[in-house]
């Protein structure tokens, strides 16, 4: 694979010879199975000003290319760095028109693919591989103990809270859904009377709407997915790496018509103060908690903030039970407080931010996760 883009005007090509394998396993109770895996999952290169670029690898490894041609214009998951060699925070461009930004620092040109030889792949882990930004443990580290940087599972050292199960590092965005006219009667009832830009509804209350409007929600997965396959509140499919959903309708290589292909849809990045590196030990004792949405300088056009979400770590009450300590979570657009929910429980965002009464700003069922079962780092 061979990704070509701009970064600070400068012409950046990132090189990736995609290995395939298949592991063979024996679930108790069923047959032996086998299944294809892939690596690098995510490959990463220094690029200008110490930032770095990484690109997420396809699951190209169960295609046979001179049958199933990789789309002309597919697009995959692209990450740029601030920090290439602190990869704790990222930004995930998650559709096509997040390259066409003023807050953009990329340009997306094109990605080729050719068949590669094993000799290829020795060559380049040899040559190229070493350019590699990500973290990396041992091959045998990784395979055994499933280690990598962005789970964090046996990856940190002993004590680090970030080497805790489920510290992984996921992309954090909400989508901008348009209000469908069955929905519209029952969310103005709620506008308070101020008329405010941005204000809130409770989870509890999005889902009884849910329940109530299961199709204009957009939450009924069996359904035909909506805005050309995206489904607002479900899991995207970022995490399968099968490419992002283009204008043209491809761009990427999901084969059943009838399945998610995400990348539509204009996504709004958000942080958590909870989230590393911005967390810290203040956060045990503080009752407020902020959540911080960007939209200026075109932010809210299909990106999303990558970070791992500590809230575990410091909100967490003792006790056999796991809960949520209450605290005021304050919800903030391009650094302008909006709206707070009091004495929140849930994890953050505990609330959806309304747009006057034209959109719901729905987050994704689960953040886009950088880490894939199937698909290591090596």
């Amino acid at each position: 694979m061979v990704v070509e883009l701009s970064h600070a005007g400068q012409p950046l090509t990132i090189d990736v010879v995609i290995g395939c394998g298949s592991e063979v396993r024996q679930i108790i109770g069923e047959a032996r199975s086998a299944r294809s895996i892939w690596a690098p999952y995510i490959f990463g290169i220094r690029a200008g000003n110490g930032e770095g670029v990484l690109v997420q690898s396809p699951n190209i490894c169960d295609r046979k290319l001179d049958q199933q041609p990789m789309p002309a214009d597919f697009l995959p998951v692209v990450f740029w760095a601030p920090d290439a060699g602190n990869l704790e925070f990222m930004v995930a461009y998650l559709n096509e028109q997040a390259y066409l930004q003023p807050i953009s620092k990329l340009t997306f040109q094109k990605a080729t693919f050719t068949e590669a030889s094993k000799s290829d792949y020795e060559a380049w882990r040899q040559s190229g591989w070493k350019d590699n930004i990500v973290p990396l443990k041992s091959r045998e580290n990784e395979y055994d103990g499933k280690s990598n940087f962005f789970h964090g599972e046996g990856f940190f050292p002993k004590g680090d809270p970030r080497t805790e199960l489920m510290r992984e590092i996921s992309c954090h965005a909400v989508l901008r859904v348009p209000l469908p006219a069955g929905v519209l009667t029952a969310i103005r009832e709620r506008w308070p009377a101020e008329r405010p830009r941005y204000w809130l509804l409770d989870w509890p209350t999005v889902n009884a709407l849910r329940e109530q409007y299961p199709e204009e929600m957009g939450t009924r997965v069996q359904n035909n997915p909506q805005w050309d396959r995206e489904i607002p509140g479900v899991q995207p499919n970022f995490s399968k790496a099968l490419g992002i959903n283009r204008a043209s309708g491809v761009g990427h290589i999901v084969d059943l018509p009838s399945d998610i292909a995400s990348g539509r849809g204009l996504r709004i990045p958000y942080r958590v103060e909870t989230g590393y590196p911005w967390a810290s030990d203040r956060l045990r004792a503080q009752q407020t908690l902020d959540i911080n949405f960007d939209v200026a300088n075109g932010a809210d056009h299909g990106f999303a903030y990558c970070f791992r979400d500590m809230w575990s770590y410091y909100l967490k009450s003792p006790g056999p039970v796991s809960t949520v300590r209450p605290v005021d979570q304050r919800f903030f657009i391009d650094g302008q407080l909006v709206a707070t929910l009091p004495a929140a429980i849930w994890t953050a965002p505990a609330a959806v931010i309304v747009e006057r009464d034209e959109y719901l700003w729905l987050p994704d069922f689960l953040p886009f996760p950088l880490t894939h079962e199937l698909a290591r780092m090596q």
